[in-house]
């Protein structure tokens, strides 16, 4: 009788090497073929700022309370420049113009996108924070989950479409507002004096996120080294939020 249950691709490369079994020349060819070594293609991301530059208009809230809302601060961008609306407990800081650089993106080598089904993912620095339960969660870069990053307008995961591509972060959605466009600092972190400040001279807030590729090879994930971008706020509306990448 037919087998009913068609064996996976995987599961048909292990019955060549069953005990007392002699694979034939073309069995090992198969099973070589159908795992990738990341070394033959270059696996990783090349990041750069475009020469390409978007103009918004924000408002920025902040909670009223800390612990009382989900969400610590509110950026909303206004593609009409109204007055900002009225929020249930947040307090309306701040309404201006935001012009800000996009980034190429460039896989390091060229990748079977289909194949392959590769991502953009995005991960953020937080400072160390003790939680409710009392755990000390560590300094350091964490993927938000893509529901919680879009409630503050991010994104943590991007499709690559093409080897090639312009990204568009919406990089103000990665500071929480202060009175005064110099009092942003980065989400996730708390004020401390001199901390998050590029140069000494120009004093511009900087918040900290990774990017790297990931790539699906037969049902499991693989990351590329990450690339560590410092998002820099201009000092107004005609500076540019650039970036400096390592």
């Amino acid at each position: 009788m037919e087998e009913n249950n068609k064996l996976t691709q995987r599961e048909e490369l292990k019955t060549y090497f069953e005990t007392g079994k002699y694979p034939t020349q073309s069995q090992f060819g198969q099973f070589i073929d159908n795992y990738v070594h990341l070394n033959e293609f270059n696996f990783g991301l090349d990041v750069k700022p475009s020469g390409k530059f978007k103009t918004k208009y924000y408002h920025f809230y902040v909670a009223q309370e800390k612990g009382k809302t989900s969400v610590g601060h509110i950026n909303i961008e206004d593609n009409d420049v109204k007055d900002p609306q009225k929020f249930d407990q947040y307090n309306h800081v701040l309404s201006r113009y935001i012009a800000y650089k996009y980034l190429n993106i460039k896989l390091s080598n060229e990748l079977d996108i289909d194949k392959y089904q590769p991502k953009i993912i995005i991960k953020r620095y937080k400072q160390k924070k003790k939680l409710k339960s009392g755990y000390l969660k560590k300094a350091g870069f964490y993927k938000e989950l893509p529901s919680d990053a879009e409630a503050l307008g991010r994104q943590s995961e991007y499709p690559v479409t093409s080897n090639e591509m312009v990204l568009d972060i919406n990089p103000i959605n990665y500071f929480r507002p202060g009175k005064d466009y110099k009092e942003f600092y980065p989400s996730g972190t708390f004020n401390r004096p001199g901390s998050f400040r590029h140069t000494v001279h120009h004093r511009k807030p900087y918040s900290l996120i990774q990017m790297f590729l990931e790539i699906d090879v037969n049902g499991t994930k693989y990351k590329s080294h990450p690339v560590v971008i410092k998002i820099i706020l201009g000092r107004d509306e005609n500076d540019f939020i650039n970036y400096i990448i390592d």
